[in-house]
């Protein structure tokens, strides 16, 4: 690089003269290099991503028209299916419900004040004056009894589903009729779980049966109907007593009028359970072997004079 100033040669890259300290004009520098002679960092070049390929579109199959009677044969016997299908459903529903009330039902179509062989003709059921289930025999007194074909497990034992006893008079008269429906304690012997006591206050008088089912949030356990033209409905149910801190169990009793159909006396009794243990005695091996239940029948019957019913317990 020659001076301007002095013409004398300096070294390239040298900002002043050696000889007489002139500035000399700034070199051109590369364009990688910076001013202090730096190399410059040079970016790397962005790689182009090579285009997907395309998927060719799926020609449609072009259906004949035999395929597309077929397919819509096919489609009909498919629909067809799954309607019968729904129809079966409904129907074994159905008839499963009519079958869990088969024996309310024919409890409820048996005249007081009519001979047996009248009840069997409009029930089509057949009475018996004992069962063969022992702990049914030695539960209540009766004098004609119809079991349910079909079982139910109660703490653990089979019983029946439902039973319905006679009481006669002379001439074989019905003077009272008792049904039982096993399968409101095939859950628990106690019943169903309530959150409190129910007292005489829980309900209105003048209730209709429903409005008192659908109130409780129960259903009856036990029904009896005498000549008196009253019917006692027992509802089983238990709840834990939060001061005491065990589960009391109670028979809640309400009388209705058979005329008015409507609620005319409410009353509860508490069950002991253990009280049942320790009065086995008093019942045959059979009935307490059975069920823990069965004792407490014998418990009742003591106290259908102040307004409980001996059947109530099983």
């Amino acid at each position: 690089m020659i001076c301007k100033k002095c013409g004398s040669e300096c070294p390239d890259g040298n900002i002043f003269c050696e000889a007489c300290g002139a500035e000399l004009d700034a070199p051109v520098l590369p364009e990688n290099v910076d001013d202090k002679g730096h190399m410059k960092k040079q970016a790397k070049p962005k790689k182009e991503k090579a285009p997907k390929p395309r998927k060719p579109k799926k020609e449609k199959k072009q259906r004949t028209a035999e395929e597309k009677a077929a397919l819509a044969k096919k489609l009909k016997a498919g629909g067809i299916c799954l309607a019968l299908i729904a129809v079966i459903v409904i129907i074994v529903i159905i008839t499963q419900l009519l079958g869990s009330n088969d024996g309310y039902n024919a409890a409820q179509k048996i005249p007081v004040g009519r001979n047996v062989a009248f009840a069997e003709s409009e029930t089509g059921l057949t009475f018996s004056e004992k069962s063969t289930n022992g702990m049914i025999n030695n539960m209540t007194s009766f004098d004609y009894i119809c079991i349910s074909d079909k079982t139910t497990k109660v703490s653990g034992s089979e019983q029946p589903r439902w039973v319905i006893l006679l009481t006669v008079g002379e001439d074989d008269i019905i003077t009272a009729v008792e049904y039982y429906d096993f399968t409101q304690l095939k859950l628990n012997w106690k019943g169903r779980k309530m959150a409190e006591m129910l007292d005489q206050n829980s309900l209105d008088y003048g209730m209709s049966i429903k409005n008192v089912n659908k109130k409780l949030g129960l259903k009856p356990y036990y029904i009896k109907r005498t000549v008196s033209n009253d019917s006692t409905y027992c509802y089983r149910y238990f709840y834990t007593d939060p001061d005491e801190g065990y589960d009391r169990a109670y028979n809640y009793y309400v009388e209705f009028s058979d005329v008015e159909m409507a609620v005319k006396n409410v009353n509860y009794r508490e069950i002991n359970y253990a009280a049942t243990i320790l009065a086995a005695g008093e019942a045959s091996p059979a009935a307490a072997d059975s069920d823990p239940e069965a004792v407490s029948e014998e418990n009742g019957e003591a106290s259908e004079e102040d307004g409980s019913e001996e059947g109530s317990e099983e």
